[in-house]
């Protein structure tokens, strides 16, 4: 099981930044901070991700390593 980072996810679903804010119900800087790891994603909020993006959400790293 590959784990895959939050750009990652993204960019493999096709979402730009700006896209995937709106699909999250959030502005773009926030959704930035969730992707540098700046600030951690409510676990309702990466539920929503994982959905998204279609991968499971144990095989995204939601947290700094």
């Amino acid at each position: 099981m590959k784990q895959v980072t939050l750009k990652m996810a993204r960019v493999k679903s096709g979402l730009t930044q700006e896209q995937m804010a709106v699909e999250l119900g959030t502005n773009r800087v926030t959704y930035g901070k969730y992707e540098n790891y700046d600030t951690p994603m409510r676990v309702d909020t990466a539920k929503k991700f994982s959905d998204i993006v279609k991968i499971p959400m144990d095989q995204i790293i939601f947290f700094k390593q």
